[in-house]
């Protein structure tokens, strides 16, 4: 089996920096995008094993993105990430197809629960 990978679509760049490094730390190969449009880019040419993707971000709403991004990869794992965080919003990732939900700011030990 080869090096897991996990794409990080997040526009705050110190959550961003953050968990590249620390999941670059837990060997994974890493792939990062500051908006949605280059996130799905590069979803066209790569198949992580996990997405952490953001809600709110400059270009659209993950959340809404959600859907079409599990079908065309139903395997993904997929982690919603933000800040605001309603049951609400915690039952529709979820009903989207989202393996968990992280309420920022979050631990690094929420993080190593989720990829293990």
């Amino acid at each position: 089996m080869g090096k897991r990978s996990v794409l990080i679509i997040d526009d705050e760049v110190g959550i961003l920096n953050m968990l590249s490094r620390y999941l670059k730390r837990k060997g994974f190969e890493v792939y990062t995008a500051v908006n949605l449009t280059d996130g799905k880019g590069q979803l066209q040419k790569i198949t992580p094993d996990f997405l952490f993707l953001d809600i709110n971000l400059p270009d659209g709403n993950g959340l809404d993105s959600l859907p079409k991004i599990k079908d065309r990869q139903p395997m993904l794992n997929i982690i919603m990430m933000s800040a605001f965080d309603y049951e609400r919003i915690r039952f529709e990732a979820k009903s989207k197809g989202a393996l968990a939900f992280l309420s920022k700011p979050f631990s690094l030990d929420q993080v190593d629960k989720l990829t293990k």
